[in-house]
Protein backbone atom coordinates (compact mmCIF):
# COMPACT_ATOMS: atom_id res chain seq x y z
CA UNK A 1 0.00 0.00 0.00
CA UNK A 2 1.27 3.49 -0.84
CA UNK A 3 2.22 5.61 2.16
CA UNK A 4 1.08 9.18 1.36
CA UNK A 5 3.65 10.54 3.83
CA UNK A 6 6.60 8.87 2.08
CA UNK A 7 8.70 10.55 -0.62
CA UNK A 8 7.80 9.54 -4.20
CA UNK A 9 10.48 7.68 -6.16
CA UNK A 10 9.56 9.31 -9.48
CA UNK A 11 8.15 12.80 -9.91
CA UNK A 12 6.83 14.13 -13.23
CA UNK A 13 6.32 17.91 -13.11
CA UNK A 14 4.37 19.89 -15.71
CA UNK A 15 5.55 17.77 -18.64
CA UNK A 16 4.29 18.92 -22.06
CA UNK A 17 4.80 17.63 -25.59
CA UNK A 18 3.59 18.92 -28.96
CA UNK A 19 3.49 17.23 -32.33
CA UNK A 20 2.44 18.91 -35.60
CA UNK A 21 -1.23 19.77 -35.22
CA UNK A 22 -1.70 18.25 -31.76
CA UNK A 23 -0.71 18.93 -28.17
CA UNK A 24 -0.11 15.39 -26.90
CA UNK A 25 0.65 16.31 -23.27
CA UNK A 26 -0.33 19.47 -21.42
CA UNK A 27 1.46 20.15 -18.11
CA UNK A 28 1.07 16.61 -16.79
CA UNK A 29 2.14 16.19 -13.16
CA UNK A 30 2.37 12.77 -11.57
CA UNK A 31 4.22 11.02 -8.75
CA UNK A 32 5.09 7.35 -8.40
CA UNK A 33 5.94 5.69 -5.08
CA UNK A 34 8.23 2.79 -4.31
CA UNK A 35 6.47 -0.57 -4.30
CA UNK A 36 3.31 0.52 -6.11
CA UNK A 37 1.61 -0.45 -9.35
CA UNK A 38 0.32 2.77 -10.89
CA UNK A 39 -2.11 2.36 -13.81
CA UNK A 40 -2.32 5.09 -16.45
CA UNK A 41 -5.61 4.94 -18.36
CA UNK A 42 -7.18 6.97 -21.13
CA UNK A 43 -8.74 6.76 -24.56
CA UNK A 44 -6.60 6.47 -27.68
CA UNK A 45 -4.90 9.82 -28.14
CA UNK A 46 -5.11 10.69 -24.44
CA UNK A 47 -1.32 10.88 -24.17
CA UNK A 48 -0.50 7.60 -22.38
CA UNK A 49 1.98 6.30 -24.93
CA UNK A 50 3.57 9.73 -25.34
CA UNK A 51 4.21 9.88 -21.60
CA UNK A 52 5.72 6.38 -21.61
CA UNK A 53 7.97 7.22 -24.56
CA UNK A 54 9.22 10.34 -22.77
CA UNK A 55 9.97 8.36 -19.60
CA UNK A 56 11.63 5.63 -21.68
CA UNK A 57 13.88 8.10 -23.48
CA UNK A 58 12.37 7.47 -26.92
CA UNK A 59 11.16 11.04 -27.48
CA UNK A 60 12.15 14.26 -25.65
CA UNK A 61 9.74 16.35 -23.63
CA UNK A 62 9.22 19.96 -24.70
CA UNK A 63 8.99 21.30 -21.16
CA UNK A 64 8.67 20.19 -17.56
CA UNK A 65 10.88 18.17 -15.26
CA UNK A 66 11.38 14.51 -14.37
CA UNK A 67 13.02 13.58 -11.07
CA UNK A 68 14.08 10.12 -9.93
CA UNK A 69 14.94 9.98 -6.24
CA UNK A 70 15.14 13.80 -6.25
CA UNK A 71 17.65 13.80 -9.12
CA UNK A 72 16.64 15.68 -12.28
CA UNK A 73 16.84 13.49 -15.39
CA UNK A 74 17.57 14.34 -19.01
CA UNK A 75 16.30 11.28 -20.87
CA UNK A 76 17.74 11.78 -24.34
CA UNK A 77 17.63 8.12 -25.38
CA UNK A 78 16.55 4.69 -24.03
CA UNK A 79 20.11 3.85 -22.96
CA UNK A 80 20.24 6.89 -20.66
CA UNK A 81 16.78 6.06 -19.30
CA UNK A 82 17.90 2.51 -18.49
CA UNK A 83 21.11 3.79 -16.89
CA UNK A 84 19.00 6.09 -14.72
CA UNK A 85 16.88 3.13 -13.59
CA UNK A 86 13.83 3.28 -15.91
CA UNK A 87 13.05 0.27 -18.12
CA UNK A 88 10.34 0.28 -20.79
CA UNK A 89 8.71 -2.96 -21.98
CA UNK A 90 6.94 -2.29 -25.28
CA UNK A 91 3.66 -3.83 -26.40
CA UNK A 92 5.52 -5.25 -29.42
CA UNK A 93 8.17 -7.50 -27.92
CA UNK A 94 11.82 -6.90 -28.86
CA UNK A 95 13.26 -10.35 -28.14
CA UNK A 96 15.38 -12.12 -30.75
CA UNK A 97 13.73 -15.47 -31.61
CA UNK A 98 16.92 -17.28 -32.67
CA UNK A 99 18.77 -16.55 -29.44
CA UNK A 100 18.27 -18.41 -26.18
CA UNK A 101 16.40 -17.07 -23.17
CA UNK A 102 19.70 -16.39 -21.38
CA UNK A 103 21.22 -14.69 -24.44
CA UNK A 104 18.19 -12.41 -24.74
CA UNK A 105 18.05 -11.49 -21.06
CA UNK A 106 21.73 -10.53 -20.93
CA UNK A 107 21.99 -9.21 -24.48
CA UNK A 108 24.88 -6.73 -24.62
CA UNK A 109 26.05 -7.89 -21.17
CA UNK A 110 27.17 -11.46 -21.80
CA UNK A 111 29.66 -12.46 -19.05
CA UNK A 112 33.16 -13.26 -20.22
CA UNK A 113 35.72 -15.89 -19.30
CA UNK A 114 38.86 -14.53 -20.84
CA UNK A 115 37.95 -13.63 -24.41
CA UNK A 116 35.08 -16.14 -24.57
CA UNK A 117 31.49 -15.95 -23.36
CA UNK A 118 30.99 -17.61 -19.98
CA UNK A 119 27.93 -19.62 -21.00
CA UNK A 120 27.76 -21.50 -17.71
CA UNK A 121 27.64 -18.32 -15.65
CA UNK A 122 25.07 -16.69 -17.95
CA UNK A 123 22.77 -19.73 -17.88
CA UNK A 124 23.13 -20.00 -14.09
CA UNK A 125 22.34 -16.28 -13.59
CA UNK A 126 19.30 -16.67 -15.84
CA UNK A 127 18.18 -19.76 -13.96
CA UNK A 128 18.39 -17.88 -10.66
CA UNK A 129 16.27 -15.06 -12.11
CA UNK A 130 13.68 -17.50 -13.48
CA UNK A 131 13.50 -19.40 -10.19
CA UNK A 132 13.15 -16.16 -8.25
CA UNK A 133 9.85 -15.53 -10.01
CA UNK A 134 8.90 -19.20 -10.48
CA UNK A 135 9.04 -19.03 -14.28
CA UNK A 136 9.50 -22.58 -15.55
CA UNK A 137 11.53 -22.02 -18.72
CA UNK A 138 14.87 -23.52 -19.79
CA UNK A 139 17.53 -20.75 -20.01
CA UNK A 140 18.93 -22.49 -23.10
CA UNK A 141 15.60 -22.65 -24.96
CA UNK A 142 15.32 -20.54 -28.09
CA UNK A 143 12.92 -17.65 -27.48
CA UNK A 144 11.14 -18.39 -30.77
CA UNK A 145 9.96 -21.73 -29.35
CA UNK A 146 8.22 -20.10 -26.38
CA UNK A 147 4.57 -19.07 -26.17
CA UNK A 148 3.63 -15.39 -26.40
CA UNK A 149 2.91 -15.37 -22.66
CA UNK A 150 6.32 -16.85 -21.86
CA UNK A 151 8.01 -14.31 -24.12
CA UNK A 152 6.17 -11.50 -22.33
CA UNK A 153 7.50 -12.73 -18.99
CA UNK A 154 11.05 -13.04 -20.38
CA UNK A 155 10.84 -9.45 -21.66
CA UNK A 156 9.87 -8.25 -18.18
CA UNK A 157 12.59 -10.31 -16.49
CA UNK A 158 15.10 -8.92 -18.97
CA UNK A 159 14.16 -5.41 -17.84
CA UNK A 160 14.51 -6.14 -14.13
CA UNK A 161 17.70 -8.17 -14.60
CA UNK A 162 19.33 -4.75 -14.46
CA UNK A 163 19.58 -4.65 -10.67
CA UNK A 164 19.55 -0.83 -10.55
CA UNK A 165 16.13 -0.55 -12.30
CA UNK A 166 13.65 1.18 -10.02
CA UNK A 167 10.81 1.99 -12.46
CA UNK A 168 9.26 -0.59 -14.81
CA UNK A 169 7.08 0.79 -17.62
CA UNK A 170 4.63 -1.72 -19.11
CA UNK A 171 2.73 -0.77 -22.27
CA UNK A 172 -0.33 -3.01 -22.83
CA UNK A 173 1.40 -6.11 -21.39
CA UNK A 174 -1.73 -8.31 -21.52
CA UNK A 175 -2.97 -7.58 -25.05
CA UNK A 176 -2.10 -11.05 -26.41
CA UNK A 177 -2.58 -13.10 -23.22
CA UNK A 178 -5.36 -15.42 -22.08
CA UNK A 179 -7.08 -15.11 -18.70
CA UNK A 180 -4.84 -17.69 -17.00
CA UNK A 181 -1.71 -16.14 -18.50
CA UNK A 182 -2.79 -12.69 -17.28
CA UNK A 183 -3.21 -14.04 -13.75
CA UNK A 184 0.33 -15.48 -13.88
CA UNK A 185 1.71 -12.16 -15.11
CA UNK A 186 -0.08 -10.29 -12.33
CA UNK A 187 1.41 -12.63 -9.73
CA UNK A 188 4.90 -11.82 -11.01
CA UNK A 189 4.14 -8.09 -11.02
CA UNK A 190 3.09 -8.36 -7.37
CA UNK A 191 6.39 -10.07 -6.56
CA UNK A 192 8.31 -7.32 -8.38
CA UNK A 193 6.32 -4.70 -6.49
CA UNK A 194 7.07 -6.42 -3.18
CA UNK A 195 10.78 -6.02 -3.91
CA UNK A 196 10.26 -2.25 -3.78
CA UNK A 197 10.24 -1.54 -7.50
CA UNK A 198 7.58 0.73 -9.03
CA UNK A 199 5.45 -0.32 -11.99
CA UNK A 200 3.63 2.03 -14.36
CA UNK A 201 0.96 -0.02 -16.12
CA UNK A 202 -0.77 1.10 -19.32
CA UNK A 203 -3.83 -0.83 -20.45
CA UNK A 204 -7.09 -0.38 -22.33
CA UNK A 205 -8.62 -3.04 -20.08
CA UNK A 206 -10.08 -1.12 -17.16
CA UNK A 207 -10.94 -4.24 -15.17
CA UNK A 208 -7.29 -5.32 -15.28
CA UNK A 209 -6.07 -1.92 -14.12
CA UNK A 210 -8.50 -1.99 -11.21
CA UNK A 211 -7.37 -5.50 -10.30
CA UNK A 212 -3.59 -4.96 -10.32
CA UNK A 213 -3.02 -1.32 -9.39
CA UNK A 214 -2.67 0.58 -6.12
CA UNK A 215 -3.46 3.93 -7.72
CA UNK A 216 -4.92 4.98 -11.06
CA UNK A 217 -4.33 8.09 -13.16
CA UNK A 218 -6.67 9.00 -16.01
CA UNK A 219 -5.48 11.13 -18.93
CA UNK A 220 -7.85 12.85 -21.37
CA UNK A 221 -6.80 14.94 -24.38
CA UNK A 222 -3.25 15.16 -23.05
CA UNK A 223 -4.21 16.35 -19.57
CA UNK A 224 -4.38 14.59 -16.23
CA UNK A 225 -8.01 14.32 -15.12
CA UNK A 226 -7.60 12.48 -11.84
CA UNK A 227 -5.24 10.38 -9.73
CA UNK A 228 -6.80 8.37 -6.94
CA UNK A 229 -6.55 5.11 -5.04
CA UNK A 230 -8.31 2.03 -6.33
CA UNK A 231 -11.10 1.94 -3.70
CA UNK A 232 -12.29 5.37 -4.87
CA UNK A 233 -12.44 4.49 -8.59
CA UNK A 234 -14.81 1.83 -9.87
CA UNK A 235 -14.97 0.94 -13.58
CA UNK A 236 -17.94 3.19 -14.33
CA UNK A 237 -16.28 6.20 -12.68
CA UNK A 238 -13.06 5.58 -14.60
CA UNK A 239 -15.00 5.43 -17.88
CA UNK A 240 -16.64 8.74 -17.01
CA UNK A 241 -13.26 10.40 -16.39
CA UNK A 242 -11.87 8.91 -19.63
CA UNK A 243 -14.75 9.90 -21.90
CA UNK A 244 -16.55 12.71 -20.08
CA UNK A 245 -19.79 10.73 -20.11
CA UNK A 246 -21.37 7.75 -18.44
CA UNK A 247 -21.49 4.74 -20.74
CA UNK A 248 -23.54 1.63 -20.17
CA UNK A 249 -21.31 -0.99 -21.75
CA UNK A 250 -24.11 -3.54 -21.66
CA UNK A 251 -26.18 -1.49 -24.05
CA UNK A 252 -29.26 -2.54 -25.96
CA UNK A 253 -29.49 -5.83 -27.81
CA UNK A 254 -31.51 -5.47 -30.99
CA UNK A 255 -34.17 -8.06 -31.74
CA UNK A 256 -32.38 -10.98 -33.39
CA UNK A 257 -33.90 -12.87 -36.31
CA UNK A 258 -35.81 -16.09 -35.78
CA UNK A 259 -35.08 -19.36 -37.52
CA UNK A 260 -37.90 -18.65 -39.98
CA UNK A 261 -35.96 -15.71 -41.38
CA UNK A 262 -33.53 -15.77 -44.27
CA UNK A 263 -30.35 -17.81 -43.96
CA UNK A 264 -27.62 -15.50 -45.21
CA UNK A 265 -24.72 -17.96 -44.99
CA UNK A 266 -24.83 -21.71 -44.64
CA UNK A 267 -21.72 -23.74 -43.79
CA UNK A 268 -21.94 -27.48 -44.42
CA UNK A 269 -19.16 -29.77 -43.20
CA UNK A 270 -16.54 -27.01 -43.34
CA UNK A 271 -12.96 -27.94 -42.45
CA UNK A 272 -9.32 -27.17 -43.25
CA UNK A 273 -6.13 -29.16 -43.64
CA UNK A 274 -5.27 -28.20 -40.04
CA UNK A 275 -8.71 -28.85 -38.53
CA UNK A 276 -10.19 -32.09 -39.82
CA UNK A 277 -13.34 -31.93 -37.68
CA UNK A 278 -16.16 -30.33 -39.61
CA UNK A 279 -18.27 -27.26 -38.87
CA UNK A 280 -21.91 -26.97 -39.92
CA UNK A 281 -23.67 -23.71 -39.17
CA UNK A 282 -26.43 -21.40 -40.40
CA UNK A 283 -26.03 -17.63 -40.06
CA UNK A 284 -29.17 -15.53 -40.43
CA UNK A 285 -29.62 -12.21 -42.17
CA UNK A 286 -29.66 -9.33 -39.72
CA UNK A 287 -27.95 -11.11 -36.82
CA UNK A 288 -24.64 -10.77 -35.05
CA UNK A 289 -23.15 -14.23 -34.73
CA UNK A 290 -20.24 -14.23 -32.31
CA UNK A 291 -17.55 -16.84 -32.89
CA UNK A 292 -15.66 -17.16 -29.61
CA UNK A 293 -12.46 -19.07 -29.03
CA UNK A 294 -9.07 -18.91 -27.38
CA UNK A 295 -5.75 -18.77 -29.22
CA UNK A 296 -5.43 -21.73 -31.60
CA UNK A 297 -9.16 -22.51 -31.58
CA UNK A 298 -9.50 -21.99 -35.33
CA UNK A 299 -11.66 -18.87 -35.21
CA UNK A 300 -9.29 -16.71 -37.27
CA UNK A 301 -8.69 -19.58 -39.71
CA UNK A 302 -12.46 -19.77 -40.24
CA UNK A 303 -12.70 -16.00 -40.76
CA UNK A 304 -9.83 -15.97 -43.26
CA UNK A 305 -11.29 -18.97 -45.07
CA UNK A 306 -14.68 -17.30 -45.51
CA UNK A 307 -12.89 -14.35 -47.11
CA UNK A 308 -10.76 -16.51 -49.41
CA UNK A 309 -7.40 -16.23 -47.64
CA UNK A 310 -7.48 -19.90 -46.54
CA UNK A 311 -8.72 -22.99 -48.36
CA UNK A 312 -11.86 -24.45 -46.82
CA UNK A 313 -13.28 -27.90 -47.46
CA UNK A 314 -17.03 -28.42 -47.55
CA UNK A 315 -19.99 -26.47 -48.94
CA UNK A 316 -20.73 -22.77 -48.52
CA UNK A 317 -24.11 -21.37 -49.54
CA UNK A 318 -24.77 -17.65 -49.78
CA UNK A 319 -28.50 -16.92 -49.61
CA UNK A 320 -29.14 -20.50 -50.74
CA UNK A 321 -26.70 -20.52 -53.66
CA UNK A 322 -23.53 -22.69 -53.53
CA UNK A 323 -20.39 -20.55 -53.82
CA UNK A 324 -16.66 -21.20 -53.99
CA UNK A 325 -14.58 -18.59 -52.20
CA UNK A 326 -10.95 -19.20 -53.10
CA UNK A 327 -9.76 -15.60 -53.29
CA UNK A 328 -10.59 -12.33 -51.47
CA UNK A 329 -11.59 -10.78 -54.80
CA UNK A 330 -14.38 -13.35 -55.13
CA UNK A 331 -15.51 -12.76 -51.55
CA UNK A 332 -15.76 -9.03 -52.23
CA UNK A 333 -17.73 -9.64 -55.43
CA UNK A 334 -20.14 -11.82 -53.44
CA UNK A 335 -20.75 -9.01 -50.95
CA UNK A 336 -18.51 -10.19 -48.10
CA UNK A 337 -16.29 -7.76 -46.19
CA UNK A 338 -13.46 -8.60 -43.80
CA UNK A 339 -11.80 -6.60 -41.03
CA UNK A 340 -8.62 -8.50 -40.01
CA UNK A 341 -7.50 -8.91 -36.41
CA UNK A 342 -4.41 -6.79 -37.12
CA UNK A 343 -5.51 -3.50 -38.68
CA UNK A 344 -1.95 -2.92 -39.95
CA UNK A 345 -2.75 -5.40 -42.72
CA UNK A 346 -5.89 -3.54 -43.74
CA UNK A 347 -4.77 0.09 -43.81
CA UNK A 348 -2.35 2.00 -46.02
CA UNK A 349 -0.69 4.31 -43.53
CA UNK A 350 0.83 6.68 -46.08
CA UNK A 351 -2.59 7.51 -47.55
CA UNK A 352 -5.07 10.01 -46.08
CA UNK A 353 -8.33 9.06 -44.42
CA UNK A 354 -10.50 9.61 -47.51
CA UNK A 355 -8.32 7.37 -49.71
CA UNK A 356 -8.40 4.55 -47.15
CA UNK A 357 -12.19 4.76 -46.87
CA UNK A 358 -12.87 4.75 -50.62
CA UNK A 359 -10.19 2.20 -51.53
CA UNK A 360 -12.74 -0.61 -51.95
CA UNK A 361 -15.20 1.43 -54.06
CA UNK A 362 -12.89 3.29 -56.46
CA UNK A 363 -14.61 1.77 -59.50
CA UNK A 364 -17.87 3.38 -58.37
CA UNK A 365 -16.07 6.73 -58.19
CA UNK A 366 -15.03 6.65 -61.86
CA UNK A 367 -17.14 8.29 -64.56
CA UNK A 368 -16.06 8.33 -68.20
CA UNK A 369 -12.65 7.11 -67.15
CA UNK A 370 -12.12 9.94 -64.65
CA UNK A 371 -12.00 9.56 -60.87
CA UNK A 372 -14.63 11.83 -59.31
CA UNK A 373 -12.56 13.36 -56.50
CA UNK A 374 -15.45 15.45 -55.16
CA UNK A 375 -17.67 12.36 -54.90
CA UNK A 376 -14.85 10.48 -53.18
CA UNK A 377 -14.50 13.26 -50.60
CA UNK A 378 -18.28 13.35 -50.00
CA UNK A 379 -18.42 9.62 -49.27
CA UNK A 380 -15.46 9.88 -46.90
CA UNK A 381 -16.98 12.87 -45.07
CA UNK A 382 -20.24 10.95 -44.60
CA UNK A 383 -18.52 8.08 -42.81
CA UNK A 384 -16.18 10.32 -40.84
CA UNK A 385 -19.26 12.05 -39.46
CA UNK A 386 -21.32 8.87 -39.00
CA UNK A 387 -18.55 7.03 -37.14
CA UNK A 388 -17.29 10.13 -35.31
CA UNK A 389 -13.75 9.70 -36.61
CA UNK A 390 -11.34 12.11 -34.94
CA UNK A 391 -9.89 14.41 -36.00
CA UNK A 392 -12.68 14.97 -38.59
CA UNK A 393 -10.15 15.73 -41.32
CA UNK A 394 -10.38 13.45 -44.37
CA UNK A 395 -7.00 14.66 -45.64
CA UNK A 396 -5.05 13.61 -42.55
CA UNK A 397 -2.77 10.59 -43.02
CA UNK A 398 -3.98 7.44 -41.28
CA UNK A 399 -0.59 7.15 -39.58
CA UNK A 400 -1.44 10.03 -37.25
CA UNK A 401 -4.81 8.70 -36.06
CA UNK A 402 -5.27 6.79 -32.81
CA UNK A 403 -5.88 3.05 -32.96
CA UNK A 404 -9.60 3.42 -32.34
CA UNK A 405 -10.02 5.93 -35.15
CA UNK A 406 -7.92 3.80 -37.50
CA UNK A 407 -10.30 0.92 -36.80
CA UNK A 408 -13.27 3.16 -37.57
CA UNK A 409 -11.72 4.04 -40.94
CA UNK A 410 -11.34 0.35 -41.74
CA UNK A 411 -14.98 -0.24 -40.79
CA UNK A 412 -16.03 2.73 -42.94
CA UNK A 413 -14.24 1.25 -45.96
CA UNK A 414 -16.31 -1.91 -45.87
CA UNK A 415 -19.58 -0.19 -45.04
CA UNK A 416 -19.05 2.05 -48.06
CA UNK A 417 -19.23 -1.11 -50.20
CA UNK A 418 -22.60 -1.98 -48.62
CA UNK A 419 -21.71 -5.64 -47.96
CA UNK A 420 -24.26 -8.35 -47.25
CA UNK A 421 -21.97 -10.02 -44.71
CA UNK A 422 -19.22 -8.40 -42.65
CA UNK A 423 -16.60 -10.54 -40.89
CA UNK A 424 -14.96 -8.70 -37.99
CA UNK A 425 -11.95 -10.40 -36.39
CA UNK A 426 -11.14 -8.95 -32.92
CA UNK A 427 -12.42 -5.52 -34.06
CA UNK A 428 -11.99 -3.78 -30.71
CA UNK A 429 -8.65 -5.26 -29.61
CA UNK A 430 -6.23 -2.57 -28.46
CA UNK A 431 -8.65 0.36 -28.65
CA UNK A 432 -10.10 2.46 -25.86
CA UNK A 433 -13.47 2.01 -24.20
CA UNK A 434 -15.09 5.01 -25.90
CA UNK A 435 -14.15 3.83 -29.40
CA UNK A 436 -15.28 0.29 -28.52
CA UNK A 437 -18.69 1.58 -27.47
CA UNK A 438 -19.10 3.66 -30.65
CA UNK A 439 -18.02 0.85 -32.99
CA UNK A 440 -20.26 -1.70 -31.28
CA UNK A 441 -23.29 0.57 -31.36
CA UNK A 442 -22.73 1.52 -35.00
CA UNK A 443 -22.47 -2.14 -35.98
CA UNK A 444 -25.69 -2.92 -34.08
CA UNK A 445 -27.41 -0.10 -35.97
CA UNK A 446 -26.25 -1.50 -39.34
CA UNK A 447 -27.48 -4.97 -38.38
CA UNK A 448 -30.93 -3.48 -37.76
CA UNK A 449 -30.86 -2.48 -41.44
CA UNK A 450 -30.14 -6.04 -42.60
CA UNK A 451 -26.37 -6.41 -42.39
CA UNK A 452 -25.17 -9.83 -41.21
CA UNK A 453 -22.11 -9.79 -38.96
CA UNK A 454 -19.75 -12.61 -38.03
CA UNK A 455 -18.01 -11.23 -34.96
CA UNK A 456 -14.80 -13.01 -33.93
CA UNK A 457 -13.56 -12.41 -30.39
CA UNK A 458 -11.60 -13.95 -27.52
CA UNK A 459 -13.16 -11.55 -24.99
CA UNK A 460 -16.06 -13.32 -23.21
CA UNK A 461 -17.69 -10.10 -22.00
CA UNK A 462 -17.61 -8.66 -25.51
CA UNK A 463 -19.12 -11.89 -26.82
CA UNK A 464 -22.04 -11.58 -24.39
CA UNK A 465 -22.57 -7.88 -25.10
CA UNK A 466 -22.51 -8.22 -28.89
CA UNK A 467 -23.91 -11.62 -29.78
CA UNK A 468 -27.44 -12.61 -30.77
CA UNK A 469 -25.93 -16.09 -30.71
CA UNK A 470 -22.52 -17.30 -29.62
CA UNK A 471 -20.74 -20.35 -31.01
CA UNK A 472 -17.64 -21.50 -29.17
CA UNK A 473 -14.77 -23.06 -31.11
CA UNK A 474 -12.10 -25.35 -29.73
CA UNK A 475 -9.59 -27.26 -31.84
CA UNK A 476 -11.40 -26.22 -35.01
CA UNK A 477 -14.86 -27.46 -34.07
CA UNK A 478 -18.00 -26.00 -32.50
CA UNK A 479 -18.22 -27.31 -28.94
CA UNK A 480 -21.09 -25.15 -27.68
CA UNK A 481 -23.79 -22.85 -29.01
CA UNK A 482 -25.42 -20.24 -26.77
CA UNK A 483 -28.68 -19.14 -28.38
CA UNK A 484 -29.63 -16.74 -25.57
CA UNK A 485 -26.45 -14.93 -24.45
CA UNK A 486 -28.18 -12.30 -22.30
CA UNK A 487 -27.56 -13.13 -18.66
CA UNK A 488 -24.82 -15.60 -19.56
CA UNK A 489 -21.83 -15.72 -17.21
CA UNK A 490 -18.44 -15.34 -18.86
CA UNK A 491 -17.13 -18.36 -16.94
CA UNK A 492 -19.50 -20.60 -18.93
CA UNK A 493 -18.03 -19.40 -22.22
CA UNK A 494 -14.45 -19.73 -20.98
CA UNK A 495 -15.14 -23.19 -19.60
CA UNK A 496 -16.49 -24.35 -22.95
CA UNK A 497 -13.57 -22.79 -24.84
CA UNK A 498 -10.98 -24.39 -22.56
CA UNK A 499 -12.67 -27.80 -22.42
CA UNK A 500 -13.66 -27.77 -18.75
CA UNK A 501 -17.34 -28.38 -19.53
CA UNK A 502 -19.84 -27.42 -22.19
CA UNK A 503 -22.01 -24.94 -20.31
CA UNK A 504 -25.58 -24.44 -21.57
CA UNK A 505 -25.13 -26.30 -24.83
CA UNK A 506 -27.62 -25.38 -27.53
CA UNK A 507 -29.79 -23.61 -25.01
CA UNK A 508 -32.89 -21.69 -25.89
Amino acid sequence: MVNPESTPTLVIKNVSKKFPGVEALKNVTLDIYSGEVHAVLGENGAGKSTLMKILGGIIPRDSGEILLENKSLHLENPRLALQAGIALVHQDLSLLPYLSVAENIFLGRWPKKGISVDWEKMNESTNQLLNRFQVKVDPRALVGTLSVAEQQLIEILKAISHSHVKILLLDEPTSALSGEEINRLFQILKEIKNEGKSIIFISHKINEAVKISNRITVLKDGEKVITDTKPNLDEQTIIYHMTGKYINLKNFHHTPPTKEKTIALSLEEIGTKFYKKKISLNIYQGEILVVFGLMGSGKTTLARGLFGFETLEGTIRLFGNPVTINHPKIAIQLGIGYIPEDRRFGLIYELPVYANITLAILKKMIRNGVLQIKKEHEVAKHYVQALRIKPPNIFREILYLSGGNQQKVLLARWLAREPKILIMDEPTRGIDVGAKFEIRNFVKGMVQKGLTVIYITSDPLEAIEMGDRIVVLRNGQIVTTFNNPLGLDKSEILAAASGVHYGRENDG
